[in-house]
């Protein structure tokens, strides 16, 4: 069974504020998809627009990962949290940026709204990363996920310093860059570098263990982090330098990274020893199968380069929509009934283990009302 309760594990309260902080957020982002609606059939560069889609990359997302990595890191690097103290600070960080930043957004505030979310946001992400690596320092153990994982907190140390540099060059214009091309600079730093390293360096290990695939080979991660990780300097320095030719290899590059973590995927799979997969699995296979299909409206905007007909507004809003809405928050709606029912059950049972008769982890939840929260949410 895994076990997300190891003896290093911190504070349950640590990592369930953010699951409970997350889902609010979530909650709030539909509830705005669908009071504006109007908003995702014009040009995507649009207040409400760019509120609704920070509230999710950040309080939605990014929140949730904070929590599952405190758990998981302790985990997969069998050491303690370096400081729970910085999880709280950059809890509270995380937060009060996000809300400040898509309040700016919403009403296009950009002066001093707007700056201190950028350096709330900046804060926080620091404090966050500054925990995780001096919790790295502290074991001798190297995997390729501990090198997805750092290398991800890296990229999104990046794309928050991207943002910073957005915001002031909105208000006070002074790169000679066009604004929309460095918007998809900041986006792909943020997809690439942050969520999608992220989610192959906790996925490697989760998703295998969540199948029951034994002794599985990891042949395919070291190269994907290499080609993903080289693919996207280049398409960021294309992008920057509007050099055709460094955007179409950056995109190749990426894109092989993400076939080659598919094939591991499909390997664990085939291997797995659980041949029926419970609730929280099948979305999570949904939200995994969402990711080959988005590199396809991603290649249509390299062949821009390439003189092929530019891409559409509601194209590129379709590509969003299906990398932050299908494929990341479907994997982690998924993965969230996977874990977050153990730290529960953890907290509350575990004095009891053995002394009365106590529920399973997989009984705090109704698995009908997930089966139907997957088909709703998959219309």
């Amino acid at each position: 069974m895994y076990q997300p309760g190891s003896a290093n594990a911190p504070s349950s309260t640590l990592v369930v504020i953010h699951f409970l902080t997350g889902g609010v957020v979530f909650w709030v982002a539909a509830l705005l998809a669908l009071m504006f609606p109007e908003s995702f059939t014009v040009h995507y560069f649009n207040p409400m627009l760019l509120s609704i889609t920070h509230l999710l990359v950040l309080g939605w997302m990014t929140m949730i990962i904070y929590g599952a990595l405190y758990q998981l890191i302790p985990v997969i690097l069998q050491v303690k949290l370096y400081s729970e103290t910085l999880g709280y600070i950059a809890y509270v960080l995380l937060l009060s940026g996000t809300v400040l930043l898509a309040y700016a957004f919403a009403t296009f505030r950009l002066g001093m709204a707007m700056y201190v979310a950028a350096n709330a946001l900046g804060a926080g992400v620091l404090s966050f990363g500054i925990n995780l690596f001096l919790t790295a320092q502290r074991t001798k153990n190297e995997s390729i996920e501990k090198d997805f994982i750092l290398t991800a907190v890296v990229w999104l140390m990046f794309t928050v310093a991207a943002g910073i540099a957005l915001a002031i060059n909105l208000a006070h214009p002074y790169l000679s860059v066009p604004h929309l091309e460095l918007l998809k600079l900041h986006a792909h730093a943020g997809l690439a570098g942050w969520f999608l390293q992220l989610i192959i360096g906790v996925g490697s290990k989760l998703l295998p263990m969540f199948m029951v695939s034994h002794g599985l080979k990891q042949m395919e991660l070291k190269p994907a982090y290499y080609f993903i990780n080289a693919g996207l300097i280049l398409l960021i320095c294309g992008l920057f330098t509007d050099v055709n030719w460094l955007q179409m290899a950056g995109g190749l590059g990426i894109a092989t990274g993400v076939v080659l973590f598919i094939t591991f995927l499909i390997r664990a799979y085939r291997h797995r020893v659980r041949r029926v997969l419970d609730a929280g699995m099948k979305q999570s296979v949904a939200a995994l199968l969402v990711l080959p299909a988005a590199v396809l409206p991603a290649a249509w905007f390299l062949a821009e380069s390439l003189g092929w007909p530019r891409v559409g507004e509601s194209v590129a809003i379709a590509y969003g929509v299906m990398v932050l809405a299908g494929f990341i928050s479907g994997l982690i709606l998924g993965q969230t009934f996977k874990t977050l029912p153990f730290i529960v059950w953890l907290r509350t049972y575990k004095s009891k283990v053995g002394k009365e008769k106590i529920p399973l982890p997989r009984e705090l939840y109704s698995e009908r009302l997930l089966q139907w929260q997957f088909g709703i949410y998959s219309l």
